[in-house]
């Protein structure tokens, strides 16, 4: 290619290429840490679950309850 057709501004337009300012980049790190952070609390979650079986039942038990009064609380208005 001849020298004459050559873009004098083809250096100053690099940046524009280069990858870090690509759409795909911003949003695979629009969110830093999340799948790290997701991965900790669901290891967090499964060593609860199987270290304190009881609270799975009294959750459930709270949530039960919960819901029969709030069917009094509705009979009652």
């Amino acid at each position: 290619m001849p020298s004459n057709y050559r873009d004098p501004w083809a250096k100053r337009e690099a940046w524009r290429k280069h990858p870090v300012f690509s759409n795909r980049f911003y949003i695979r790190n629009m969110f830093p840490g999340f799948g790290l952070g997701l991965a900790a609390f669901s290891v967090y979650l499964a060593v609860d679950l199987l270290t304190h079986p009881s609270n799975v039942d009294k959750i459930k038990e709270d949530a039960h309850r919960q819901l029969q009064n709030s069917g009094k609380i509705l009979k009652g208005l």
